[in-house]
């Protein structure tokens, strides 16, 4: 096998990064859809090619890295996403009501699972919902700031956590009792540093005022934030749970001491969406081809798997009327079932446990890359004819 300078492929990525904005525009897709089919489109060439006897790679340690920080860049940014002052005005009502239909969703995908003979595992990454994908779409359609927005997301954020939770209690079940001990402590250290982070906001409120400052020459805002997102990275890493959730949680923990935002993050989007996250979308697409479905136990399997991901976001959304609307239901159920940063974290403990094949982990990786983009073009279908009515009221 032949393989590319490590710069010669990120200036590859690059150009994929570049002109993906203008092939999803042309053909109506979600960016974020055009650089993960760019990335497959690329990803099966490279297969054809290797069936002709000419074998390329374009992975490499570099791109790799870029890709793992693209990765725990969105991660963060998701969690600053949360708005824990619109969490506090939700109802009792609407709390339980979430959070059944969250339990209805695992239920859903995880029965048939068991049924088919397949490890748990599977159903409870069926279960999860690709944020990473979610976040982007209703950025660009501008829904992310709109009450079906929220939903949206606080469904996703709900769903993306307790599936990577679960999926860490499932795999380090298997290690022992001090493994899955491990998996609890997250969330009281959590709850600790945001202490410490709440006293220091006491008694030195001069150097959190200068994190804040936007002007600061210095940038010493974005060189704690950094500090903040690679400890807490290295702490899930530590505990052997998945890594990039300490991403997110940093990014929680940031939401929820700094109310005053917004400068913060306008800073870490030319750096995230700009260059890190389409590295890590395209590389992504990098790692599968439309080649591997050709067997009729690919193509069965993907199929009932993507209806068990589909149906099990539809049914509850759709019975509880969780949006009012038969439409936004269904687009907002069609939006939830993407599912790649759930699947990409799962199949790779999953694979390290023993819990996976082969066989079985590349059609859940394919399943991943193929939600993110066929639903996303089905939610802008849905949504073509109201989304302007929607977001007037």
């Amino acid at each position: 096998m032949s393989d590319l300078d490590p710069f010669l492929v990120l200036a590859i990525v690059a150009v994929l990064a570049f002109e993906a904005p203008f092939f999803a525009k042309a053909l109506k897709l979600p960016i974020v859809v055009g650089e993960i089919l760019f990335g497959v489109i690329v990803g099966t060439i490279i297969a054809i090619l290797s069936v002709l006897g000419l074998e390329l790679s374009l992975t490499s340690d570099v791109l790799e890295v870029l890709s793992t920080l693209g990765f725990v860049m969105l991660m963060f940014m998701i969690g600053m996403e949360n708005d824990f002052e619109e969490l506090k005005n939700l109802t009792r009502k609407e709390k339980l009501g979430t959070l059944l239909i969250l339990a209805v969703n695992y239920m859903i995908a995880v029965v048939p699972v068991v049924i088919l003979g397949l490890p748990v595992l599977v159903g409870l990454i069926l279960g999860g919902v690709s944020v990473a994908v979610v976040l982007p779409v209703l950025k660009e359609f501008g829904l992310n700031r709109t009450g079906f927005g929220f939903k949206i997301m606080l469904l996703a954020q709900l769903a993306d956590v307790s599936a990577i939770i679960l999926i860490s209690i499932s795999t380090a079940s298997l290690n022992g009792w001090v493994a899955l001990i491990e998996v609890f402590v997250i969330p009281v250290v959590f709850m600790l540093l945001f202490w410490v982070m709440d006293i220091l906001i006491w008694y030195k409120p001069r150097v959190i005022s200068r994190i804040l400052n936007p002007n600061d020459q210095s940038e010493l805002g974005v060189r704690s934030t950094l500090a903040i997102i690679l400890i807490f990275y290295g702490l899930a890493f530590f505990m052997g749970i998945e890594a990039v959730l300490g991403a997110f949680m940093a990014g929680m923990l940031f939401s929820a001491i700094f109310k005053e935002r917004g400068a913060m993050m306008e800073k870490f989007m030319p750096l995230g969406y700009g260059f890190l996250i389409p590295i890590f979308f395209i590389y992504q697409g990098f790692e599968i081809s439309f080649t591997e479905i050709l067997n009729p136990f690919a193509i069965g399997l993907l199929v009932i798997l993507t209806l068990i991901g589909l149906l099990s976001k539809a049914v509850p959304l759709m019975v509880a009327r969780f949006f009012k609307h038969k439409w936004s239901d269904l687009g907002g159920a069609v939006l939830l079932g993407t599912n790649l940063s759930v699947v990409v974290a799962g199949v790779n403990m999953g694979k390290k446990a023993g819990l996976l094949g082969e066989d079985i982990s590349a059609v859940l990786i394919l399943y991943g890359v193929l939600s993110c983009v066929v639903f996303p073009m089905i939610f802008k279908r849905i949504f073509r004819n109201h989304l302007e009515k929607y977001m007037e009221t």
